[in-house]
């Protein structure tokens, strides 16, 4: 093969490779899909990801945690040992951990009293939690404050003239 037809298959190949290359992403489902499509998706292997929201429950090997993608919390049911590297679960003063987990899909799980959950295989944690603070708004209290006593002053009146 000559020098010339080698660089012309080399540079071939590598356009072939460009132009049917595409970004292979595995599909993260919502919580709404799951909840939608739930008879398809029964024992499905799937991914998932939302913010841990209240502590896990463990349960000795196992424990349960809520992810909650923004529309509804899924319970999923882990080994704990995968939990190690939690630091943050959702409240009102923090931000919870991002989690994306990996599992088979239970539209009405048999070992869990026939709730829908994923059993998952893997967990990765996409974003740690964070504290978070809240500011005091003034201009409510404020508000509040100035209501008080106009519905103060108007219950006074309006006993008098019953």
């Amino acid at each position: 093969m000559s020098k010339r037809t080698a660089t012309l298959t080399a540079y071939s190949l590598v356009l072939l490779i460009l132009f049917f290359a595409t970004n292979c992403y595995a599909v993260v489902w919502s919580s709404n899909e799951l909840i939608e499509k739930s008879k398809e998706l029964n024992g499905r292997k799937l991914n998932y990801r939302g913010e841990l929201v209240t502590t896990s429950l463990n349960r000795g090997e196992y424990s349960w945690i809520n992810l909650n993608d923004g529309f509804n919390a899924i319970g999923v049911w882990c080994k704990s040992s995968s939990l190690r590297d939690v630091k943050f679960a959702g409240d009102y003063k923090n931000k919870g951990d991002m989690i994306e987990v990996n599992g088979v899909f239970n539209r009405a799980c048999s070992a869990h009293n026939g709730e829908l959950d994923i059993h998952a295989d893997t967990i990765k944690i996409v974003r740690y939690g964070h504290p978070v603070n809240r500011t005091i708004d003034t201009k409510r209290i404020e508000s509040a404050i100035i209501l008080f006593v106009v519905v103060f002053f108007a219950v006074i009146v309006f006993r008098k003239r019953l």
